[in-house]
């Protein structure tokens, strides 16, 4: 690992740790359940920002996959591999798409250690 890659991994951390971490609060999970799409709480804005930022690689990176029109919806995993299709998790699934993108958001915290559960 280059040493800016250690900088930029420690700058990184320290955001986490010292701006975002102290956003995340049940009113903020909250706001995103009523309203995953569109216009956000400044708070809840660079929380998203900051997720996003390390949704750049393609490789495990989480899609929603309409499974049956109008009615189903998978939470995938891309492989980052061009042809291979993303490993759908049937048991991920959900009747709405703002239900699934919700989910996915859940998840995103758990992984950076904002929340402890997906609920």
């Amino acid at each position: 690992m280059s040493k800016e890659h250690v900088v930029y991994q420690k700058l990184d951390r320290k955001i986490l740790e010292e701006n975002v971490k102290r956003l995340v609060t049940q009113e903020i999970v909250e706001e995103h359940a009523r309203n995953p799409f569109g216009q956000h709480s400044d708070a809840l804005e660079r929380i998203l920002i900051y997720l996003r930022k390390h949704q750049l690689r393609m490789q495990g990176k989480y899609v929603i996959v309409c499974t049956q029109p109008h009615q189903k919806w998978c939470i995938g995993e891309l492989s980052g591999v061009r042809g291979v299709p993303p490993q759908i998790y049937e048991k991920e699934c959900f009747t709405s798409i703002k239900e699934a993108e919700h989910y996915i958001f859940l998840r995103r915290l758990k992984e950076f250690g904002l929340i402890h559960t997906l609920t």
